[in-house]
C-alpha cells in the first residue's frame, strides 16, 4: 500500500465513523456500518453498507423515511475528502 492509500484509508475511515457515530447518535436502533473499497479507485468502488440491530428495526427505519438522512449523513462527512460512494446499502444484523 503506498503512502497515497494510507492517507486515504485513514481519512476514509475517520469520515465514516464520524458518520456512524452521528447516525447512532440520532437513531438509537442504527448497530453500525461498514465499508468496502479499492484504494486506487475509491470513486468508483467505495460501498457503504449499515445495519439495523434487527428488521423491525430497519422497516421502522424505511418506513419513517430515516434512510435518506442517514445517507445524506454518510455522503456529508465522506465530501471532505471528495468521495461519493457507489452504493449505500441498508441491512439487519
Amino acid at each position: 500500500m503506498t503512502k497515497t492509500e494510507k492517507r486515504l484509508n485513514s481519512m476514509l475511515r475517520k469520515a465514516l465513523t464520524c458518520a456512524c457515530e452521528n447516525i447512532k447518535d440520532s437513531h438509537s436502533d442504527f448497530s453500525h456500518l461498514t465499508h468496502i473499497v479499492n484504494l486506487k479507485k475509491p470513486t468508483n468502488t467505495l460501498q457503504v453498507t449499515c445495519y439495523f440491530v434487527d428488521d423491525l428495526a430497519l422497516s421502522h427505519a424505511a418506513s419513517e423515511l430515516y434512510l435518506p438522512a442517514i445517507e445524506s449523513e454518510i455522503n456529508k462527512q465522506l465530501t471532505v475528502i471528495d468521495i461519493k460512494p457507489q452504493t449505500i446499502n441498508f441491512l439487519a444484523m
